[in-house]
């Protein structure tokens, strides 16, 4: 039975509304005040709520922002009573999230239209989210252009590797990942267009199953790109995978027929072996790197990944790696800024701090390297905490020297999420440069929020920060994070979606156009990070995207001109 909570003062008027509701076979509770309801909502589960405005000690809009404030509450449809009838008050209730108004005196057709009306709409939004879910976890499974299962085929109960694994008969045995990926296909692209390029994609697929299927055990997958992973039948010896290595590169040698063209396309190999690695990424990595070492070398071949020292892959790896630590220690790093842009206001909304290394020997350092450097050396968490006490000064300085308020974003390790302390950190943090809270936005990775192990310790973490007056939102979300279907009780403002999923739009538009569905489902804005062409922009546009991050990443001093402000 659908349950209803109506809050009124005028005993009058609320015993009408419950006799009313009974009537109609809805389940009516009803509270004389405002804090009384806003308890009563959260204690218990309500598919509605009615609420007059004018009421002592908590009003409606209160009753409403408390509501809209709180995990467990913030989706409850909400239809306002008022004597007040002006626009202004309308309009002060639609900002808050009012969902209807029924201005008073209403007759009963009124109020059970209006509520008609709403439960439908929250029926149509559930089937919806249903169906974008449904959507999401096709499209998590497998790859829209080729009908091979994606990355996610290959863990799981039914994945391939633990299907090749369970097919092992002794220790000795090893199971070959390997990493293939077409030579020079950027090249092929530009010549005969991108769509005739999907179709190359198409017959690499299909070549790559039949291939599977003659080997009676393992499977192929489409990595992203002109990327797919291969797992072969267990092997006892690594020399019998490279040689099947090299007729699966002889099979896909053969030319392809495109607009009655002779396309010729060779691949690069780079081979992996379970258990010696015991993880997909680390499987995916090491055979990654294997095939970067083939393709330098002239690509239509194979190779076994070797370990190299010291856990770097390269010697430039890992000097890289030691002149970042030595950057930081001698506080060579900066803070620089990526706009975001309203897609329909068309002006920058905000802005995004990043980390800005400028290597003395090879220039700017993209930030997302520096952030992945900082891992492998055990920085990331010092460089977040560093790059949320900058963003928090610099919001500040530019309200006070350029008279120039706008929200800054930094984003949140899990390290730091992770930290008992942060609370403290981030009060802290706000009082000592005196920026107003409402101008901070924390960016708390998809991934951490995955790892969670208490979700309900984790949504209690983010309505500290709210009530602070901060704005929330998830990070580097992409098709891996699109199970999180409890995202809407954390009270998070905003969805960003990974920039992995950006580099090729065209490509990935069904997940982007899923996954801004899905966020626009439970009152999330959509951002696409990592934004950098025209034609980005434009798919984006089309597909209800909020936001936009650029790439590019500026210095303080270009976002006061970017404002117009000195």
């Amino acid at each position: 039975m659908t349950k209803i909570l109506v809050i009124e003062d005028t005993s009058e008027i609320l015993n009408n509304i419950l006799d009313f509701l009974e009537a109609e076979d809805f389940e009516g509770s009803g509270a004389t005040n405002g804090r009384e309801g806003v308890e009563l909502a959260k204690s218990e589960g309500f598919d509605l709520i009615i609420c007059d405005i004018m009421m002592p000690e908590l009003d409606g809009y209160g009753v409403l922002q408390a509501l809209r404030a709180d995990a467990n509450t913030v989706n409850i449809p909400l239809i306002f009573l008022t004597a007040k009838g002006d626009r202004s008050d309308v309009r002060q209730g639609m900002n808050l999230g009012a969902d209807d108004y029924l201005t008073k005196p209403f007759t009963k057709k009124e109020l059970l239209e209006a509520i008609e009306a709403r439960l439908k709409r929250t029926e149509q939004q559930t089937e919806q989210l249903k169906q974008v879910s449904e959507q999401l976890t096709l499209l998590e499974k497998f790859d829209a252009l080729t009908g091979l299962p994606n990355w996610s085929g290959l863990e799981g109960k039914e994945g391939l590797l633990p299907e090749a694994i369970a097919q092992s008969q002794s220790r000795n045995t090893l199971v070959p990942f390997l990493l293939l990926g077409l030579d020079k296909f950027g090249r092929i692209n530009d010549t005969i267009s991108y769509g005739n390029g999907d179709l190359i994609l198409q017959q690499v697929a299909r070549r790559l199953i039949d291939f599977t299927e003659r080997l009676q055990g393992g499977g192929a997958v489409r990595i992203g790109g002109d990327e797919f992973g291969i797992v072969l039948p267990p092997v006892t010896e690594k020399e019998t995978a490279v040689a099947i290595a090299q007729q699966l590169l002889q099979e896909i040698a053969q030319p392809y027929q495109i607009e009655r063209k002779s396309i010729p396309l060779t691949a690069s190999i780079g081979i992996a072996f379970y258990p010696t690695v015991s993880n997909v990424e680390e499987l995916r990595r090491q055979a990654g790197v294997a095939m970067g070492e083939v393709k330098q070398s002239g690509g239509n071949s194979s190779k076994i990944y070797t370990r190299p020292l010291f856990g770097f892959d390269t010697a430039k790896e890992l000097e890289l790696a030691s002149d970042l630590r030595r950057s930081w220690e001698q506080k060579q790093l900066q803070v620089f800024y990526q706009p975001r842009i309203d897609l329909r206001k068309k002006k920058i909304s905000s802005v995004a701090a990043v980390p800005y290394w400028d290597h003395p020997r090879l220039g700017p350092i993209p930030p997302a390297k520096v952030l992945s450097l900082a891992q492998e050396v055990g920085l990331v968490r010092e460089m977040s905490q560093w790059m949320l006490q900058i963003a928090c000064q610099q919001g500040k300085i530019w309200q006070n020297e350029a008279k120039l308020s706008v929200r800054i974003s930094a984003s949140i390790s899990e390290q730091l999420l992770n930290d008992v302390n942060l609370t403290a950190l981030l009060m802290e943090s706000l009082k000592s440069t005196g920026l107003d809270p409402g101008y901070l936005e924390l960016e708390i990775p998809a991934e951490a929020i995955a790892n969670a192990k208490n979700l309900n310790a984790l949504a209690s973490q983010f309505l500290q920060f709210k009530r602070l007056g901060l704005h929330l939102t998830i990070a580097q979300f992409g098709i891996a994070q699109s199970s999180l279907n409890y995202l809407g009780n954390l009270g998070l403002d905003s969805l960003k979606i990974s920039r992995s999923l950006i580099g090729n739009p065209t490509q990935n538009a069904p997940i982007l156009n899923a996954i801004i569905q899905m966020a626009h489902g439970i009152n999330l804005r959509a951002i696409a990070d990592g934004v950098e062409s025209e034609a980005q922009v434009n798919l984006l546009k089309k597909q209800k995207c909020d936001e936009i991050q650029q790439e590019t990443a500026v210095s303080e001093r270009e976002i006061r001109r970017l404002f117009g402000k000195r």
